[in-house]
Formats: structure tokens, C-alpha cells, sequence
């Protein structure tokens, strides 16, 4: 019966996918365009691939905060699911995928990098033709249509976008997605999160770290709801550069960030070490129980994942109306 499954399935993608190649031909694809976030729509997708790829390594950042565009939400999704699909696809190995998005002049960019097989320089500028495979023996084992980019370009140029490549052979392939950035959109835009006014006071900018997808979409989601400036970072790293960078007025930490990484506590000692960053409030927020560390990191609470959302901003809130904010750490659970 599951082949039988299987078959009815790939039947299902196939007209699916006659039927956007047939719209695309004829010039007659549709798109319902509302302001949209992506970052719910790649943390979605990112859901589905994580627990089924464990030889993949998958690092998702988000670089700024408005990260609104003006689309048709399917659409983008089926553009990203491609190219997550591809980045794990053709990295037989395993490896690490990174999804990043940050902004570059007035655009918003995505890119998605693998480490995997790469592609050849000959074959760069014909990657985007209908049909068109890379004549490579690796990726003949693969398989595959020759129809998923043709439709991904289609898709993003009906989105005033852009797409790019840069690739090297045996190394991996970086696709870089590019959308106009929307700005100056009210609180009562459909299909957006909900956007602190940059220029407006009071506002508590968050760090958070978090490897775990889903649960940093949670915090995400919580957070700017309660009027926080967001951004979102899953290895210690480039967390570390961002916290030197903008210097925030909180700190949302993960202990167990990923094997061969910097962990949580690492990352507290560091930050503690720079002067102008140790007073900042961290939060950590982890499934790891140890409160003697965290005790002798100068920790007063201890809650310990899972934990409801609300209730870090609550503590959030709570800290920061305190006259003497130096430098505590809490460990949120529950």
C-alpha cells in the first residue's frame, strides 16, 4: 500500500508541476500579493527538513528587523522550499545548510548555502533554463526535473526580485534571493508581524540565540507582539558580533547550541569579559539543568524549557523596570 501511496503522491507533484510550467509558458501564473513576513514562512519549511535530515546542520539567521515584503505567500514559500530542498539535496555528505536574510541597500535579501557538490562555471548561466541539468555524474544519481528554477526565477522576477548563484565545485552553492524592502507599514497591515516604530522610545532591543527553529519563532513571535526589537541568531558566533555591534538591552540565550560550536556558556564569559557589554540582562533559556553554573554566573531564577513564551516577556519587562539591571542572568523553564 505505501508504494501505491508513493505513486499517487508523485502523480499529485507532477501535474502540479505541469500545470506551472503550462501557466508559466503562457504567461498566466497568479499571485495573490498581501505583506508578508518571511520569516514565519522559512521557519515553517525549515521545520519540516530539520528532524528528518540528521546528517545536515541547519543555521538560520535573521540579520535585521523589517523583513516584510510584498507577495504572494505560497509562492515565496514554493520559491524557498526549492531552494532549501536543493541545498539539502545536493549535499549527499550531510553538512551544514545556513539560511540567512539581511538587507542590502533597499532590498531584502535570502541566501541559502550549502556545502555540498557545487556546480561548474559553464553551467551557471543556463541553470535557470527549463530542462536544463547540470551534466555531472553526482548529480545524475540525484536526479531531478530541470523545471524547479525555471519556475523559482519566474516566481521571483513576478516579485520585482532577483536571483544569483555563486558556486564552487566540491565546495557548495550559495543562492542568493533578492525582494524589494516594504517600509512604512501600519499595525493594522494584514499578514504582518506586528512592527515596532523604529524612531519611537522605550523600545527594549532583544538578542536572541537559539538554535532550536521552532522555539526561536515562539520567542519571536511573543516578543514582538510585546513591542521588542527582534533579531535572531542560531550559533554563538555570529551572535557574539552582533551583540558587540548593536549592544542590546537583552539577552535571550541557549546553552546547547550545536555540537562543534560555541555554547551558551562560553558566549555569557565572553560577553561578561567586555566592558561595555556586562551589565546586559541574559536569559537563558534551555533544557539544560544546571544551576550551580548558573548560579556562579550570578543567576537568580531558574526556569528551565519547556517554557511558555509569555512568561520570559513577562520577566523581561519585570527586570528591566528594575533600578539596577547589572548584569543579571536568568534561566528560564517551565
Amino acid at each position: 500500500m505505501k508504494y501505491i501511496g508513493s505513486y499517487i503522491l508523485l502523480q499529485g507533484l507532477l501535474r502540479q508541476l505541469d500545470l506551472d510550467v503550462q501557466r508559466m509558458e503562457a504567461g498566466k501564473q497568479t499571485y495573490e500579493k498581501k505583506y508578508v513576513d518571511v520569516v514565519p514562512i522559512l521557519c515553517n519549511i525549515l521545520e519540516t527538513y530539520e528532524p528528518n535530515n540528521r546528517n545536515h546542520t541547519i543555521h538560520f539567521e535573521a540579520e535585521i528587523r523589517n523583513t516584510i515584503v510584498f507577495g504572494d505567500k505560497d509562492k515565496l514559500s514554493q520559491v524557498f522550499n526549492n531552494l532549501i530542498s536543493n541545498a539539502i539535496k545536493y549535499s549527499p555528505e550531510g553538512g551544514n545548510i545556513f539560511v540567512t536574510i539581511y538587507e542590502k541597500g533597499s532590498n531584502l535579501k535570502i541566501a541559502i548555502k550549502d556545502e555540498g557538490l557545487g556546480i561548474p562555471a559553464d553551467s551557471l548561466d543556463k541553470l535557470f533554463t527549463e530542462f536544463y541539468r547540470v551534466d555531472n555524474s553526482n548529480r545524475r544519481k540525484i536526479g531531478g526535473t530541470g523545471l524547479g528554477l525555471a519556475i523559482v526565477k519566474e516566481i521571483v522576477k513576478a516579485h520585482d526580485g532577483d536571483i544569483s548563484i555563486q558556486s564552487v565545485t566540491k565546495e557548495g552553492s550559495i543562492f542568493t534571493v533578492s525582494f524589494p524592502l516594504v517600509s512604512g507599514i501600519t499595525e493594522n497591515t494584514k499578514e504582518m508581524r506586528s512592527e515596532p516604530v523604529p524612531d519611537q522610545t522605550g523600545k527594549v532591543n532583544v538578542i536572541i540565540v537559539e538554535d532550536d527553529i521552532s522555539h526561536a519563532n515562539l520567542l519571536l513571535t511573543e516578543l514582538e507582539e510585546n513591542s521588542f526589537y527582534v533579531k535572531v541568531f542560531s550559533n554563538g558566533e555570529t551572535a557574539l558580533a552582533a551583540v558587540k555591534a548593536d549592544q542590546p538591552d537583552v539577552i535571550v540565550l541557549d546553552i546547547m547550541l550545536g555540537e562543534n560550536a560555541m555554547n551558551g556558556w562560553d558566549f555569557i564569559k565572553q560577553v561578561k569579559e567586555i566592558e561595555e557589554l556586562k551589565t546586559i540582562p541574559i536569559f537563558i533559556s534551555s533544557a539544560l539543568d544546571d544551576k550551580e553554573k548558573g548560579k556562579a554566573l550570578g543567576a537568580n531564577e531558574y526556569l528551565i524549557k519547556p517554557n511558555r513564551p509569555s512568561k520570559l516577556s513577562k520577566i523581561i519587562f519585570q527586570t528591566l523596570l528594575l533600578q539596577d539591571r547589572t548584569g543579571q542572568i536568568h534561566i528560564p523553564s517551565e
